[in-house]
């Protein structure tokens, strides 16, 4: 936050909560744009997995639930594990607390959180600034153009993580391996 205000020629916040417009306004806006742009781009930072087994009576056409961890901001993926340690996929819902599916004896997840600041990528980091920025210039600065130029500089930066992100995973298969293609590939 004291990034954005201080690049936008503002005073900067020395101690939270310290009543200013520009404390309230930058608090306001940053879960939302935080948040936000953390559902949106998958990054590999927010990136949790966890083994669901607080089941509870299934909905949505589903006959079991799922208690979710109360740091997800949202369920990416949900799967089940074989006796051979391979993921099975799943048709699966969720909703603010639970994932539903059909398995009475849980499920894994891969869930987004909300990681601390320090975790963020550089870009990120950027691209949260110039989003503040521009909630700076609209709201206090009253520079409409300006603020439209700082957004587009935000996604740009955001953009920028997202890419460096995916590179950061694995490739996942098309499909899997039969018997005949295992044995035909193997070594030794």
């Amino acid at each position: 936050m004291n990034a954005a205000l201080l690049a936008q020629g503002q005073l900067e916040i020395v101690s939270e909560n310290d009543g200013s417009m520009e404390y309230r306004t930058m608090a306001r806006n940053w879960p939302g744009v935080v948040e936000a742009e953390l559902e949106d781009g998958a990054y590999f930072f927010t990136k949790q997995e966890a083994e669901l087994v607080t089941r509870v009576p299934g909905q949505y056409e589903f006959s079991d639930g799922y208690v979710v961890p109360a740091s997800a901001l949202h369920v990416r993926n949900a799967w089940l594990m074989s006796a051979t340690g391979s993921k099975i996929e799943v048709d699966w819902v969720q909703d603010s607390t639970h994932v539903y599916l059909n398995s009475p004896d849980g499920c894994w997840i891969e869930y987004a959180i909300c990681s601390e600041p320090d975790l963020w990528s550089a870009n990120f980091v950027r691209g949260v600034q110039k989003r503040m920025e521009a909630i700076i210039s609209r709201a206090i600065k009253e520079e409409f153009g300006e603020a439209s130029q700082l957004d587009q500089e935000a996604e740009m930066y955001f953009q920028r993580a997202r890419t460096n992100s995916s590179k950061a995973r694995s490739a996942k298969q098309l499909y899997n391996k039969g018997p005949i293609a295992s044995a035909r590939n193997r070594r030794g």
